[in-house]
């Protein structure tokens, strides 16, 4: 009876063991899965702003330069019409935002200059608008990231801006790079309406926060994470943290 209690306890010892082994492995591949689907959606992203980028410049920006070359050869023709000279001073105005749009979209020019370059770069096209304030402050002495990582975090930049022109109603937009033993930390403050966090996760469709979400799970993808501090009248403030290792990034996968 003795052998058998033991041979009965420890068939249930080994069986949950398994099972919880079992689970382990399951819940690695579900969190393993659902990497893979977020990395290839952004490389999904990277391929098509590089596509866009290039249609910007060589086609959209062509266009516009002949019709910049006729406007000259009006405005020789016919010289002091005052609608000629708006048109030219418009027209270089909207050469010159496309050409900036189409830097940004190109994650090319993003590894070339560099993270602070490029969230400066970007900041400077969003005060040319006439429309927002926006100041910089960066803290970091030392930055030492793979460069996939920073077109990863410089995305995420760009749709948190985004999101504060678009739906709050903002005047100021501060932004700050900063660096703590582990982390860097990435904040975007604005000065906007604000809106209830916890109601906005609830809401489903196009009024939903999925925006937000799919900024936390790309945090999560670089081993980071996203808080999001907000209140109805009282402006938003997001932080993302970046790990210094980034481990949880995978830099040999194709891209």
């Amino acid at each position: 009876m003795l052998v058998l209690m033991i041979f009965i306890v420890s068939f249930f010892f080994i069986h949950a063991k398994r099972q919880q082994t079992h689970k382990l492995e399951k819940a690695s591949l579900e969190a393993q899965f659902n990497e893979e689907i977020l990395t290839a959606k952004n490389e999904v992203q990277e391929s098509t702003m590089k596509h866009i980028a290039r249609e910007l410049h060589d086609n959209i920006g062509q266009m516009l330069s002949l019709i910049k070359i006729q406007l000259n050869t009006i405005d020789e023709e016919n010289p002091g019409l005052k609608r000629v000279g708006d048109s030219k001073e418009f027209l270089s105005k909207a050469l010159k935002d496309l050409r900036g749009l189409s830097k940004t979209l190109n994650s090319d020019n993003i590894l070339h200059a560099g993270l602070l370059k490029a969230i400066e770069f970007e900041l400077e096209r969003v005060e040319k608008t006439g429309i927002f304030k926006v100041s910089f402050e960066n803290g970091i002495q030392d930055w030492d990231m793979k460069p996939q990582i920073e077109i990863i975090v410089f995305r995420m930049f760009q749709e948190l801006i985004q999101n504060s022109i678009k739906h709050s109603a903002a005047k100021n937009i501060k932004v700050s790079l900063q660096e703590m033993p582990e982390v860097y930390t990435l904040e975007v403050l604005d000065d906007g309406k604000g809106f209830d966090f916890e109601e906005k996760s609830k809401l489903k469709g196009f009024g939903s926060g999925a925006g937000l979400d799919n900024l936390v799970n790309r945090a999560k993808l670089i081993g980071g994470g996203l808080k999001v501090k907000s209140a109805v009248g009282k402006g938003t403030k997001t932080m993302l943290t970046i790990p210094k290792t980034a481990t949880n990034y995978d830099e040999s996968r194709p891209h």
